[in-house]
């Protein structure tokens, strides 16, 4: 039958009353016994089972406009995606199409396109910030394609929910190569007068496009991991080592190592976990086998700041037969800080601690959320040292970290014969470590999902029962856990119980990023500072004025870890000096200072000046312009961006075309 196609024979208006007669049968019978074709009919049923109401006319706003551009600009994606953007935009100009992109959560970052046509969008919320999601606007083809992990086109009727039947729309999503996950997707939406036959070969073309760019960028990035390689080789010639790709892919193995059975056939790490290997510089994993243990120590790769890969050093460390990889006992961390260890005078942070101090007053669990590096586990060890557990252990354990396999024997151990390769003397997990004490969880949105019912029971109960073991046994413990995932958001996505979040989620304490803390970043960084020369026995330097204005101009986006970070990295390079200034730090931290005491605003237009200058020097070539303006291409089109000065917009304008 015809309604199989997308448009039959390109009658529009035959196809769009085709479609409608194929949904209304849907809606009337509510099952997939229609004639729609599968993609679409498949999609209907899934909108059916989220409970979706096809009369729902909006949908959701997610994200404020602030929070938005913010996204969009820290989106992986972001710089290598505008020019395409911009190109397909220009293409489209005429067609009465809107140009969408859209993160994998289906939440639209950016839209451009004729006025009239926006306006008409925002009627049914169709907007920077609005979720197009399955399951928060039904069959769409933002939301269709990323549940399908492939292009699509939805035509009129062809959409779940009613009042989005005058539309068509065509997305497609684009993979990254060393992944393979879903990063965004590119959408063309119009009126469903304006289909066009070629509207998803377009998207397609540029969603492969954007693709082949990034592979060009994974291979720059793996030949900057192998010459890391090849440093380190050079440094230790006789280390064990094993480069990988942010993807996982191995890239280089020594070859003492390719017989142990660690590279799967597929050239991946068969025993050591992606969260492991994603850890920090100077992370350590064992892995037991038969007469050996393997240490591994972690070291980051870093371009531009971005973990683009990592290297593993192995260490052998003899021992004991052993059958398997089994779980390491990890003894009871001593405590480190007190309240009296958190530093800042923010009003935020100081509402923060305060919050913190009465949670150390009860017993009940507490979820302390945060971006990372905000200092989570520091505050936990605060609350840890001023409650009624404070005299007993703090034991600490990253959900994330651990095997899937593993994670159920670190929590709650196992009996002497539990499983092949067991101690014979048993093992006792975390929660009987910490008995009489506090038990950390960190990321606890990691938690994998079989393993939450086993956690929820020992909440409920105070009770735990080891792995082949048939006693319970009580255990009084309490519990912090961290995140820096939205757990509310894993709840609606069924990956993280409800009931277990509920049970965390008794006493909530969010820690504000360093950005939101006026002030704090210079007092955090004169801590650190003289931390770090009281343990190598340094003088203290004197901060002069223009350093401390950089920093605290600049947004500090690795929070308190990037602060400790860049203390003890200055201490470093320039131990010998009695002051430090503006020029002792980094390039970034320089180029945040304020030249003058003017406006923000001034300021912004005096770089939109001064970037429009140099681009019409360098003839609109973006690479020379970054080069002589000192930063990197991607930033100058985030600031292109900012300025609404895109190449595209120019060239309406008569100006010279960007080229790259």
């Amino acid at each position: 039958m015809a309604s199989n196609m997308l448009v039959s024979g390109y009658d529009i208006g035959r196809s769009i009353r085709e479609s409608r007669m194929t949904w209304e049968r849907f809606i009337d019978q509510h099952n997939g016994d229609v004639t729609a074709r599968p993609a679409v009919r498949d999609s209907w049923q899934r909108c059916l089972e989220y409970g979706l109401q096809p009369s729902v006319s909006n949908a959701p706003r997610l994200l404020p406009e602030t929070k938005v551009e913010e996204l969009a600009q820290n989106h992986p994606l972001y710089p290598e995606l505008l020019p395409y953007i911009h190109e397909l935009t220009s293409i489209m100009r005429h067609s009465d199409h809107l140009v969408v992109f859209c993160d994998n959560n289906g939440i639209i970052l950016t839209i451009d396109g004729e006025g009239f046509l926006r306006s008409k969008a925002e009627n049914m919320n169709f907007v920077p910030g609005s979720g197009w999601s399955e399951k928060n606007a039904g069959t769409n083809a933002i939301g269709t394609a990323l549940a399908l992990s492939a292009p699509v086109h939805i035509f009129a009727a062809e959409h779940y929910c009613e009042p989005v039947h005058e539309w068509t729309c065509a997305a497609a999503p684009i993979v990254d190569p060393a992944t393979r996950s879903v990063l965004g997707v590119i959408d063309l939406t119009g009126l469903r007068e304006a289909f066009h036959p070629h509207s998803l070969a377009v998207v397609q073309a540029t969603a492969r496009a954007i693709e082949d760019r990034l592979r060009d960028r994974l291979e720059i990035e793996r030949f900057t991991i192998f010459g890391d390689y090849l440093e380190l080789l050079n440094r230790q010639p006789h280390s064990e080592l094993i480069a990988v790709d942010r993807g996982g892919q191995v890239i280089r193995c020594s070859s003492d190592l390719v017989g142990k059975g660690w590279i799967s056939s597929d050239n991946k790490l068969s025993y050591i976990p992606a969260n492991v290997i994603e850890q920090e510089t100077g992370y350590t994993w064992d892995i037991e086998g038969d007469k050996e243990r393997w240490r591994l120590i972690v070291r980051q790769c870093l371009r531009n700041g971005q973990r683009i890969g990592s290297i593993i050093q192995a260490v052998p460390v003899q021992l004991p037969t052993r059958a398997q990889m089994k779980p390491r006992p990890v003894k009871s961390q001593g405590m480190k800080y007190t309240f009296a260890n958190l530093v800042g005078k923010s009003p935020l942070f100081l509402r923060t601690v305060e919050s913190a101090r009465i949670a150390a007053g009860t017993s009940a669990p507490v979820l302390i959320t945060g971006e990372t590096g905000t200092g989570k586990e520091v505050l936990a060890q605060a609350i840890h040292a001023s409650s009624l557990n404070g005299v007993g252990p703090f034991v600490a354990i990253n959900c994330g970290a651990i095997p899937m396999d593993l994670i159920g024997s670190e929590l709650f151990g196992y009996e002497s014969g539990a499983f092949t390769g067991a101690s014979k003397d048993g093992y006792p997990g975390k929660f009987e470590q910490a008995h009489g004490g506090t038990i950390f969880l960190d990321e606890i949105g990691e938690m994998p999902l079989s393993m939450q019912p086993y956690l929820l029971r020992v909440l409920d109960s105070g009770e735990i029962t080891r792995i082949g073991g048939r006693t319970s046994i009580p255990v009084s413990v309490r519990v912090i856990a961290a995140t820096n995932q939205n757990l509310e958001t894993l709840v609606a996505n069924k990956t993280f119980r409800a009931d277990l979040f509920y049970r965390l989620n008794v006493m909530r304490i969010s820690i504000p990023a360093l950005r939101e803390r006026s002030g704090d970043a210079v007092l955090l960084f004169l801590y650190f500072l003289q931390k770090t020369c009281q343990e190598r026995g340094q003088v203290l330097p004197k901060i002069l004025p223009g350093a401390i204005k950089a920093l605290q101009c600049y947004d500090w986006p690795g929070n308190v870890r990037e602060v400790r970070n860049l203390a003890e990295q200055v201490m470093t390079l320039h131990f010998h000096t009695d002051t430090i200034g503006i020029d002792d730090l980094p390039m970034h931290f320089r180029q945040a200072r304020p030249e003058t005491k003017m406006s923000r605003t001034i300021l912004k237009t005096q770089q939109q000046e001064w970037i429009r200058q140099v681009l019409e020097e360098c003839a609109g070539n973006i690479t020379l312009a970054a080069e002589k303006l000192g930063i990197h291409r991607s930033t100058l089109y985030r600031k292109l961006a900012q300025y609404d000065s895109n190449h595209g917009k120019k060239t309406k304008r008569g100006q010279k075309r960007v080229s790259h």
